[in-house]
């Protein structure tokens, strides 16, 4: 189910204090899988639905625009890529994302993308009801979700395969977390 109206920005934290999107990026990294999304129930949306609250990049860039001169460590990039993705998509929802002399110098424009980056930010435009989706699935049944061989499942089973099929997104993990869910995606076969 796909929907233009953007989750909650509200940064969740860790009981820690640490923000979640340093825990998606720490979880992606160590075991080097292509993205993680954090999907919660929108407090907005009626019925109930899943939306995307938080989420971390960490697969192939096709294009990397840095927005200023400071040397920057591989963590410091892949948290700059993510953030620039999270533009992206919020400047396309908005219909700003043709003015390019607005934009920042470090701005992505749909053409930087490769196929798993724009899985990747469209991903963000989905929303899904308890039981639909793998997201949905997973909340729904509190038990985690392991789809191997996405780019090849159904559209019923997996409404993004076709996505997944362009992305090469091979295998996906959702897992309840948090009164949410955590999906992990990668480009590999992870069986």
């Amino acid at each position: 189910m796909a929907l233009s109206a953007c989750p909650a920005q509200e940064e969740l934290l860790q009981p820690a204090g640490r923000p979640l999107r340093k825990q998606l990026a720490a979880a992606a990294r160590s075991i080097n899988w292509s993205y993680a999304l954090f999907w919660s129930i929108s407090s907005t949306q009626r019925p109930r639905v899943l939306t995307w609250t938080d989420r971390f990049y960490n697969g192939e860039v096709k294009t990397r625009k840095i927005s200023h001169s400071v040397e920057l460590t591989a963590d410091q990039l892949l948290m700059q890529r993510s953030e620039q993705l999270r533009e992206l998509y919020e400047a396309l929802q908005s219909g700003e994302c043709d003015r390019r002399a607005a934009r920042p110098v470090g701005s992505l424009s749909p053409e930087d993308l490769g196929d798993t980056e724009w899985y990747y930010v469209i991903c963000m435009t989905y929303a899904f009801l308890p039981g639909q989706g793998l997201p949905g699935r997973s909340s729904a049944s509190n038990e985690h979700v392991w789809l191997c061989n996405a780019h090849l499942a159904g559209s019923k089973d997996f409404p993004r395969a076709l996505l997944a099929k362009s992305a090469c997104i091979q295998t996906i993990v959702c897992i309840p977390l948090m009164g949410g869910v955590l999906e992990l995606g990668t480009t590999d076969k992870v069986p």
